[in-house]
């Protein structure tokens, strides 16, 4: 198993899925590809955070599918650091 995969699938769950969940959400699918295209330096990095960033910075430049996945994850976030 790629840890790229599981990495970005990480990004897109509170728990990391294993590889057939990753594998079966088209969401999760679309992103890993674009992560690597868009994010590879954080891609080797294996940093959630960083990716999960990146990818949110570069947002405008994803797929249908990547983007309504990346706009749940920003909404995550932006709830998550309103409730500190």
């Amino acid at each position: 198993m790629n840890y790229a995969i599981l990495a970005i699938a990480a990004l897109l769950s509170p728990v990391a899925p294993s590889a057939a969940q990753a594998q079966s959400d088209p969401g999760k699918k679309a992103c890993v590809a674009e992560a690597r295209r868009l994010c590879p330096m954080e891609m080797k990095s294996m940093s959630r955070k960083k990716v999960e960033a990146c990818m949110i910075q570069k947002i405008d430049q994803t797929s249908a599918t990547c983007h309504a996945a990346m706009l749940r994850i920003k909404a995550e976030r932006e709830a998550a650091s309103t409730r500190r």
